[in-house]
């Protein structure tokens, strides 16, 4: 099978999926730029001659959705195939399977990137036309180096979502670990930035080094690239392996890659200590139970935690990971068979 076929092929069967995304994001930037001119005084404050339209809406909602479009994109690209039998037919096709892999992969980019950039352009467009009358002016160039710092991070996400729609073939799961994960990747950073405070002796801002690259330069733009590059390099490669060795035999278990099962198991209960225990999300729940908040949290309150949240993760995982029908014998210290 030729590469143009296997494109035509893939097109038809994911493309109600990948237009679907397009509008959305096309929709929302509409949207955003008829919000500025319908209420400009209310996204630019007056007196202002120059400005970048990220610092009109500062996290727009423009941001949020091409976030939530590349999480769904990725995941429903790869784990939809379970359930309609598309990867059986795929992997009896006389082609290797890494070249279906970057097809899927070129085609989920190549979505989220013309989408996002066409979506930035119409709302670009509107937004002038509206300043123009007011005099005030549009600070393109700082405006697309955020504009290009949003869409690498935007592009991770989706190779992200991804790796949970590929690795974990139970759609509940997927939804599930995708959303937990992504949902407490600000808390893990902050509580990685505290340990490593708390280890060096140095102030919070000191070690959060990511925190304060201006997304504005082109020095800031240039470090979000690089690490938004090897992350997603690495993803890239690591699902690339999967999908070279899946089962079609695991493809509606929740975990896909059973010989991996107690890394995965080790990793999140490591990652989930970090995120809840050691960030001010922990300090913050330990607030409400207790009705006490403190600017740190005391360290053997700290260690009761963790050991709750590694307990609860530890048992989770079980039944998630190994043995989904036993889910009693999973809070328990029996051996899952």
């Amino acid at each position: 099978m030729t590469k143009r076929k296997l494109w035509q092929l893939l097109w038809r069967h994911y493309r109600t999926l990948l237009l679907t995304a397009g509008g959305v994001l096309l929709l929302v930037g509409i949207k955003e730029g008829y919000s500025i001119a319908h209420n400009p005084s209310r996204y630019v404050a007056q007196n202002v001659s120059s400005f970048a339209l990220m610092e009109a809406t500062h996290l727009r909602m423009e941001t949020v959705v091409a976030i939530i479009v590349s999480l769904v994109l990725g995941v429903a690209l790869f784990l939809s195939d379970n359930f309609t039998n598309f990867n059986q037919y795929l992997f009896s096709l006389p082609v290797a399977r890494k070249q279906i892999y970057r097809r899927k992969i070129g085609l989920l980019i190549g979505m989220l990137v013309s989408a996002y950039m066409l979506a930035e352009a119409v709302f670009g467009l509107i937004a002038w036309r509206v300043l123009a009358k007011q005099q005030v002016r549009i600070d393109w160039l700082t405006t697309l180096y955020e504009e290009l710092g949003i869409l690498a991070v935007m592009l991770v996400f989706g190779l992200l979502a991804a790796t949970f729609g590929l690795w974990v073939g139970h759609i509940f799961a997927s939804a599930l670990a995708t959303f937990v994960f992504v949902c407490s990747l600000p808390f893990a950073y902050d509580g990685l930035i505290n340990l490593a405070a708390g280890l060096t002796k140095l102030k919070y801002e000191q070690v959060d080094v990511l925190g304060q690259l201006p997304s504005w330069k082109p020095g800031g733009l240039l470090t979000t690239w690089v690490i938004c590059g090897v992350i997603g390099g690495g993803l890239y490669l690591l699902n690339r392996w999967a999908f070279e060795h899946l089962s079609l035999e695991n493809s509606g278990d929740f975990f896909r890659f059973p010989q991996w099962r107690g890394a995965v198991l080790g990793f999140s209960i490591i990652y989930l200590i970090v995120a809840i225990c050691c960030s001010q999300f922990g300090n913050g729940v330990l607030g409400l139970l207790t009705d006490n908040y403190h600017a740190h949290m005391p360290l053997s309150t700290g260690i009761i935690m963790a050991l709750v949240v590694a307990y609860l993760t530890w048992s989770l995982g079980r039944w998630f990971l190994y043995r989904p029908d036993r889910f009693r014998d999973a809070w328990t210290v029996k051996k899952l068979a």
